[in-house]
Formats: C-alpha cells, structure tokens, sequence
C-alpha cells in the first residue's frame, strides 16, 4: 500500500505544536538547557533570527508509523529559525526535551516516525552519505530529488546524554529569497549545517 504524505504536511502539523507562548503558565525547565540550540555560530552568514516556545500546556503529540499512530510526550520544546541575511527562512529547527521515564520507547517511535516518512515515497530519498553519528549525537535525514515543496529536507538528531530531539526541516523558498539555487548547493550548505550544528549542540564530543 502506498503511503501518501508530504514534507510539507508534515512540518505544517508539527508547526502548528510551536506558536508562540500566551500569557498563561506552566511547569517547565530551565530554559537554559535549551540555550546552545539557538546560540551556534556558522561561517557562511547564517543566524537565528527567531526563537519561541511551545506552546503552554502541550506536552503530547502524535506521529504516524508502519504500525499505526504512537504518542510522543515530551517536556518542553523550542522552536530555532535560521536564515541567510536578507534571504527568507533557510531551517526550521524544533528541539524538545523527551521524559526519562520511557526514554527509549519514544525515541524508537521517532525513529519509526522517520522511517514511515521515508516510505512514502514522495519523491525522497535516505541521505546515506551522513555519519549516523556525528559529535556524539545520532543523526539520520532524508532530501527531496528536486527543487520542489516547501520542504527539501527532514533529519532528525537524537541526543541520548540529554533526552533530546532535535528536528531540522531544511525549507525550499522563490529562488530571489534562498541562498542556493541547485540541488548541489543545496547539498553543500545542508552538510555545512549539520556539521557545525552537531559539533555546537554535541560540545564537540566524539
């Protein structure tokens, strides 16, 4: 059976998880253990030109995989958007803090999450050319074929010392407000990206 979902349907329901906060109030940690995510420096010009919450009191949500629906709880969450100068969003990068109680569980339902999105066949293809380890943090991705969609690329980052999930949606945009313009480019700048961005949030281990 053929599974039907796009990238950008997909970032579209996770987005939705990550408007900005109201003024009511909840539990939450430290904000500070969110502060590395947003705080990388990259070479090339890219920034963090917007952060926010999520919003209060969500603290569930749900993704699909081969075997059905699977609840992921989390603690809390950020959203980091990260941008060239005077170009349009370049990644979208949600991080969440997964509960110590069932750990493993969830982080296997993300990895499944992923592997459900990669069945779709929706033009996508597995980057098998990363590390599945970079500076400590496992890494896995999958990058449309073409230069189409909102979305050109999903990867998901899970960081086993800290319980948390990072997941970076590399955005498509009109050719004037994007800093690539090939697929190859795309490419270079993807790997750029996550070479510098595992190595910050990672404090260069391993």
């Amino acid at each position: 059976m053929r599974i039907e979902l796009s990238f950008s349907a997909i970032c579209l329901v996770f987005c939705l998880l990550f408007r900005s906060a109201t003024a009511q109030t909840v539990a939450r940690t430290d904000s500070s253990a969110f502060d590395r995510y947003a705080a990388c420096k990259f070479s090339d010009g890219l920034t963090v030109v917007e952060t926010s919450p999520l919003a209060p009191g969500i603290h569930v949500r749900t993704v699909q995989t081969l075997n059905g629906p699977r609840q992921i709880e989390m603690v809390e969450g950020r959203r980091v958007m990260f941008a060239y100068p005077e170009k349009d969003f370049y990644a979208n990068v949600k991080v969440e803090i997964l509960p110590e109680k069932n750990y493993a569980d969830t982080r296997q339902f993300l990895i499944d999450n992923f592997d459900f999105t990669l069945a779709s066949g929706d033009g996508n293809t597995r980057n098998y050319g990363l590390k599945p380890v970079q500076h400590g943090i496992d890494v896995r991705g999958l990058d449309r074929d073409k230069l189409e969609g909102g979305v050109l690329g999903l990867y998901l980052l899970l960081d086993d010392t800290s319980r948390m999930v990072i997941t970076i949606y590399f955005l498509n945009q009109e050719p004037k407000d994007r800093s690539f313009q090939t697929m190859e480019e795309y490419r270079v700048m993807r790997d750029r990206f996550l070479v510098t961005y595992t190595a910050c949030i990672g404090g260069q281990r391993g």
